[in-house]
């Protein structure tokens, strides 16, 4: 009974460090993904990627991509 409730522990211990790590990981790229709101073209509003690229989304809702200097942020 103690041999099962010890491997059940390492079981639960080693799941718990994939999640940590999986969890890093996780922000990194979610922090790639987020985007910021920057001002209008249009009437359209427009974002800023994570790369620094500017667009607004068309009506298809799709990237359409404008100069940088029309982004206000």
């Amino acid at each position: 009974m103690i041999k099962k409730i010890q491997i059940v522990g390492l079981f639960f211990i080693s799941v718990l460090l994939t999640e940590c790590s999986t969890d890093t990981d996780g922000i990194e790229e979610q922090e790639t993904k987020t985007e910021w709101k920057c001002g209008f073209h249009n009437e359209k509003q427009l974002w800023t990627g994570p790369k620094g690229g500017c667009y607004y989304y068309n009506s298809n809702g799709n990237k359409t991509y404008v100069d940088r200097s029309e982004c206000n942020c």
